[in-house]
């Protein structure tokens, strides 16, 4: 018997999208023009340019680094190759294969979002993604930060198609772009065990009676084992080696930074007004949301988490993304890591995705007064993010 939920979202799939099209353009022009401008920032100059320039691929120079100084090496290749396909050392020129990486992030979150709540859903979705503060930012420089929300959201995205589908490819197809991420940035790996957690649930659990949810972590660890193996063997020196990392941890506690990504400005103010001490903010390079902004996908994610919907096959799934990476980085206390920041709020960036998704289907189910009162908040959030960004 054919599914026809499905047929109807594979045809909604295949069907040209004009207003995705206009959106990707828009946020491609935008960001060509902000990597043109702006000035290399410290992590750009000190980590991924550096190491690029020192990758060698043939000869007996050959240089092919596993790590960088603060996490793997993978920016530091997609630096290498950007540079390799533009032949300038304008900052572009760094910076465009990141740029390009942004955009599939956007069509990403568009295609998980169409299948389980719709084209107008998708196309919400795709505006939050591509014309936020913090991905326009990020998205034009050449960090660590798209190759890692890239690979994420591929994870994401798979594990997703996983989930409606049942197919295998999906499932390992996970394992991989979550490795992917790893070389990244290590703290994906938390999205494992949420990944996990999401099988826990009854309409999955047969999953884990079977062998291929452990074959797929196996292929996980298997794709990550030069660099375990290097962190095992490692003398720490001027490198940072997992344990470095978990000294960032200094037990269970509360913290305000990851609400901070979403309202920061609120966040500071209320820290500096309790504390009589300054916000402590280490990568104020980057831009956070505006506070109407953060508050809509904060309510998105509130909606959801209260709201009951036997037939809404996504809504668990995409909670146990958010609070698991949001509670997570909540519910611990800062460290005292040497040379490294001990809090951050761009930490928590990858609990955007299942936020945006959750406040898309939000805004596409709304109606009457509701739906014009929020769609009009929608679009004056997003203004005020382009606005942010170029002036």
């Amino acid at each position: 018997m054919t599914d026809t939920s499905d047929t109807a979202a594979t045809s909604r799939r295949r069907r040209f999208d004009a207003i995705l099209l206009v959106i990707l353009v828009a946020a491609l022009l935008s960001r060509l023009a902000l990597a043109s401008t702006q000035s290399l920032i410290y992590d750009e100059q000190n980590t991924t340019i550096p190491l690029a320039e020192k990758i060698q691929f043939f000869g007996e120079h050959r240089y092919l680094p596993l790590r960088a100084t603060n996490h793997p090496a993978l920016p530091a290749y997609i630096v290498k190759a950007s540079r390799t396909l533009v032949d300038s050392t304008e900052p572009v020129a760094y910076r465009l294969l990141h740029v390009i990486g942004g955009l599939g992030i956007i069509v990403l979150v568009y295609l998980l979002t169409l299948q389980w709540y719709g084209r107008t859903a998708a196309r919400w979705a795709a505006a939050l993604m591509a014309f936020n503060e913090y991905s326009m930012v990020v998205g034009t420089h050449a960090t660590a930060h798209v190759p890692f929300l890239l690979c994420v959201t591929v994870a994401v995205y798979s594990f997703s198609r996983f989930l409606r589908g049942q197919r295998l490819l999906f499932l390992y197809a996970t394992a991989v772009a979550l490795a992917g991420a790893f070389y990244a940035k290590e703290h994906a790996a938390l999205l494992l065990p949420i990944f996990f957690a999401t099988l826990c649930l009854p309409s999955n659990r047969a999953w884990l009676r079977g062998p291929h949810a452990y074959v797929a972590a196996a292929l996980f660890f298997l794709i990550i084992a030069p660099d375990i193996v290097w962190n095992v063997t490692h003398v720490p020196d001027s490198q940072v080696t997992y344990n470095r990392h978990l000294e960032r941890i200094g037990g269970l506690g509360f913290s305000i930074y990851p609400t901070a990504f979403y309202v920061k400005a609120a966040v500071a103010a209320l820290h500096d007004a309790w504390t009589g001490q300054e916000f402590d903010d280490n990568t104020a390079e980057y831009l956070s949301m505006n506070v109407a902004l953060g508050v809509l996908l904060l309510a998105g994610v509130a909606w959801a988490t209260m709201r009951r919907d036997p037939d809404d096959r996504a809504r668990s799934y995409l909670l146990l993304l958010f609070w698991g990476i949001f509670g997570f980085f909540t519910l611990i206390r800062k460290g005292a890591p040497q040379g490294l920041d001990s809090v951050s709020w761009i930490w928590v960036d990858a609990s955007m995705i299942p936020a945006i998704v959750l406040t898309a289907a939000m805004l596409a189910g709304a109606a009457g007064r509701a739906a014009t009162a929020l769609w009009a908040t929608v679009g004056l959030s997003l203004t005020v993010s382009v606005l942010r960004v170029f002036t």
